[in-house]
């Protein structure tokens, strides 16, 4: 499983390089008033999605995702 999580790293980090090369980006301040920007958003989706495909019984816990109760997070055992 290693190599195909390296691909999701690495396949991210593209997604990241692609936008802000252009330079179209969006930029945000969240909640707790650090930035966000939209290939931040980009990347979190690509390894939501990837993650999810290779693995659809481990949850996913991304600071772009901080919407998950700590209640619900408490019983998970492995994660993401």
């Amino acid at each position: 499983m290693l190599p195909e999580v390296i691909e999701i790293a690495r396949g991210a980090g593209e997604i990241i390089r692609n936008i802000y090369e252009k330079g179209d980006f969006v930029s945000e301040t969240k909640d707790d008033a650090t930035p966000v920007t939209s290939a931040d958003y980009a990347a979190h989706h690509f390894i939501m999605d990837a993650l999810t495909a290779l693995t659809p019984d481990i949850p996913i816990l991304s600071e772009e995702q901080a919407d998950i109760s700590l209640a619900e997070r408490d019983g998970w055992t492995t994660y993401w």
